[in-house]
């Protein structure tokens, strides 16, 4: 059993671009944008004691642009892109819900939202310790 009550971390790619973009100041990109969005949205959201969102500047996500990942100490850890950093808020935060409320982070497609469930693009088993 783990305790997912504890800090989850969420990683937002800052250097996604939309497809035929320009080569823009990193404030001016879509990934960007999403970290920012996020930053406001858990600003009035009670999970913010609990997440820890941190800019990345490449997660490698370059042809699914505004992605992010989600990992918690001995739990899954997920890899979403193909986010929309003006409407895909509320579904990010649902999902960051059940993540911290599950035993393990293990969140099935189907009990996923919507928007998150065609955007996943890889999750990690948790790291077991040997004994």
């Amino acid at each position: 059993f783990v305790n997912m009550a504890t800090l989850a971390t969420l990683h937002v790619c800052t250097s996604c671009r939309v497809p035929g973009s320009t080569h823009e100041l990193t404030k001016n990109r879509a990934g960007f944008k999403l970290f920012q969005a996020l930053l406001d949205a858990f600003d009035k959201c009670p999970l913010k004691h609990r997440v820890d969102i941190q800019p990345t500047e490449c997660l490698s996500l370059c042809p699914r642009p505004c992605g992010f990942s989600l990992s918690s100490p001995r739990a899954w850890h997920y890899l979403f892109g193909d986010q929309d950093p003006q409407n895909n808020m509320e579904d990010i935060i649902v999902f960051i819900r059940q993540y911290l409320e599950s035993d393990d982070g293990l969140i099935p497609r189907k009990q996923r939202p919507k928007s998150l469930q065609k955007s996943i693009l890889g999750r990690i088993p948790p790291y077991k310790t040997c004994v």
